[in-house]
């Protein structure tokens, strides 16, 4: 290394010794000039500083060596005030003692704010730190808040358990919103259930009727309630002369929940598990997942229901009511009708008379085909349930256990039939998952006598068979309402998922 790139060798001060001295004082990094004026000083941080204008003994300091010190038994660090005051080294904290022998992972923390105990009657804290408090999708309405007295009167739905560190559950309100609540501010109430009333005296004729609970007026602590007499006449009535009935699975909830009740694919693998069962288990898996059992209609009196022009709601049957052998398996023939609608439920009121009136003309033919003479029931989307919205809303969830409760589906032609999103659905379903087969019943109607499959042994009611293309449920019709629903269903059941159609199979009536 040259020279010029060498630092320059900082000069001895004036009366400093050589040797150990000048190797301890000397630092080339010190500034000579300062305002000290070259005088030694111990570094401000030691106990024993000199003061100003007092001279230190650097050559007695020098002479006491390591060999000097240990012959005189002398520590050489006494004079500083002993190794903790010369390394300023802090004393170890003692850990805090606990009484309760429990290590803390939160102990060196700021202190947590101390939760006040819960009221009787909401739950005590469980093993893993969750409260008991109202269960997840309990319907409830807020009440004595008072930082937030803007939302007492909302009603909403339990989201979760209540947590034992917070002691707060969230809730979901009907405006999308989730508030993290204690129990207290919860009052569970019959919001989106089924009743039956009774004891009314002013309206002794509607004792017995269904209805559907409504808002809560806490003003006046009543319901509006909602008749099922498909006029959806609303009645306030004290939450004391109505009866519970029972809670059905709502679409929103269901996709709204994290842990769901179940998925379709799994749903629909145990309703083929329990087919060998007989009817009963099928219907009893509807109830385990809090769905509606549906209603069929009876082809017998379909023919009177349209010369009345009536609904269709009197021809209705209860799906336990159907006769059945004694091994449990049906006697009739059961049949789901594919119709055209924007709503996989629609109100009975959009029930059409020229449907019911060709599926009342298909059955005859079929039974004058059929020696057996066996009845046959339809399901009709309009009139699967009864004229509830909490009802129809839940069989739209429900509806692809309902199509494998049927033998076969029958689509009824008409001239926009094939671009709704729901006839593209259940003719994926039938065709692709249930491997159930599917019937085209054209707009012309179908003749006086349906002709018979050419294999004598074949179950088929027709044998003429055509392949068509059925578009993805995507591109169909539906309304906004029911498209979050379909999607869902269609991902999880349907092999092509939601946005890929299918090539199908008809038979053609």
């Amino acid at each position: 290394m040259s020279g010029a790139g060498r630092r320059p060798k900082r000069p001895p001060r004036p009366g400093a010794k050589g040797g150990r001295e000048a190797r301890r004082w000397d630092d080339p990094d010190e500034d000579s000039d300062g305002e000290d004026g070259g005088e030694e000083k111990f570094h401000p941080q030691t106990d024993l500083g000199l003061k100003d204008g007092e001279e230190s003994d650097d050559s007695q300091q020098d002479l006491k060596g390591s060999d000097s010190e240990a012959e005189a038994g002398e520590d050489p660090l006494a004079s500083l005030g002993g190794l903790e005051a010369f390394t300023r080294k802090r004393p170890q904290v003692q850990a805090r003692h606990q009484d309760d022998g429990l290590w803390d992972p939160l102990a060196g923390l700021a202190p947590r704010k101390k939760l006040r105990s819960a009221p009787v009657g909401h739950g005590q804290t469980g093993p893993r730190g969750k409260g008991s408090g109202p269960p997840e999708g309990t319907a409830v309405v807020l009440v004595g808040l008072q930082k937030a007295p803007q939302l007492n009167g909302k009603a909403g739905t339990v989201g979760g358990a209540v947590d034992g560190a917070t002691g707060r559950c969230p809730v979901l309100l009907a405006d999308g919103t989730v508030k993290s609540l204690k129990p207290e501010n919860l009052r569970q109430i019959l919001t989106g259930a089924v009743v039956r009333l009774k004891g009314l005296q002013g309206a002794p004729q509607l004792n017995g009727a269904l209805g559907e609970c409504g808002v809560l007026d806490l003003s006046a602590e009543r319901y509006n309630v909602v008749l099922a007499d498909g006029k959806e006449t609303m009645k306030k009535v004290k939450e004391a002369n109505l009866e519970l009935v029972s809670r059905y699975m709502l679409p929103d909830k269901h996709l709204a929940s994290q842990k769901k009740l179940f998925t379709w694919t799994e749903a629909i693998r145990q309703g083929k598990d329990r087919e060998s069962q007989g009817w009963c288990a099928q219907l009893a898996l509807l109830t385990e997942f809090c769905l509606p059992q549906p209603c069929f209609l009876d082809s017998q009196k379909l023919k009177a229901a349209v010369a009345a022009a009536d609904s269709g709601r009197a021809a209705a049957v209860a799906a336990a009511d159907l006769p059945r052998l004694e091994d449990g398996r049906l006697a009739c023939r059961v049949l789901a009708a594919s119709t055209e609608r924007d709503l996989c439920c629609p109100a009975s009121k959009a029930a059409s008379q020229e449907e019911m009136k060709r599926l009342g003309n298909l059955a005859e033919a079929l039974q004058k085909r059929d020696d057996s003479k066996m009845p046959i029931y339809f399901l009709l989307p309009s009139l699967c349930t009864d004229a509830l919205p909490c009802l129809r809303a839940s069989a739209a969830l429900a509806w692809p256990l309902y199509l494998q409760l049927c033998q076969a589906l029958v689509c009824v032609q008409t001239e926009h039939w094939p671009h709704k999103a729901w006839s593209r659905v259940e003719q994926l379903l039938m065709h692709q998952v249930l491997s159930k087969p599917v019937y085209l019943l054209s707009q012309g109607g179908v003749s006086t006598v349906v002709s018979k499959p050419s294999d004598e042994g074949s179950w088929l009611l027709s044998d003429r068979a055509e392949e068509t293309m059925v578009g993805a449920p995507a591109d169909g019709q539906a309304l906004p309402a029911e498209r979050r629903l379909l999607e869902s269903f269609c991902s999880d059941a349907l092999p092509g998922g939601w946005r890929k159609g299918a090539r199908v199979t008809w038979y053609r009536l």
